[in-house]
């Protein structure tokens, strides 16, 4: 593969020079990590498909992907309603002890 240059501010040079010599490799190796560490928007697209089929498939998830869209902090309302099932199942237990 070809090298290329590619213009950067100095203080941005010099950063990416102390990030390349810290892990012991290249400003160049150190660039293509950082690359390689953020998801294109396609990744990112397929990675949220494949996680909603896997609610769909292994978790009983029946919400569409336009409610799925539209609702704030979902995954935080998915461990909430995980969380009263787990409850709702273990309460009986304790309130009969």
């Amino acid at each position: 593969m070809a090298d290329t240059t590619i213009k950067v501010s100095a203080e941005t040079r010099d950063r990416l020079a102390a990030l390349a010599a810290a892990g012991g490799t290249t400003i160049g190796a150190q660039v293509a990590r950082l690359v390689e560490a953020q998801p294109t928007p396609e990744q990112i697209a397929e990675r949220v498909a494949e996680g909603r089929r896997l609610l769909r498939e292994h978790f009983g998830m029946t919400l569409t992907d336009p409610e799925l869209d539209e609702g704030p902090n979902l995954l935080q309302r998915v461990y909430d309603i995980a969380a009263a099932d787990a409850r709702a199942k273990v309460a009986p237990r304790w309130r009969s002890a």
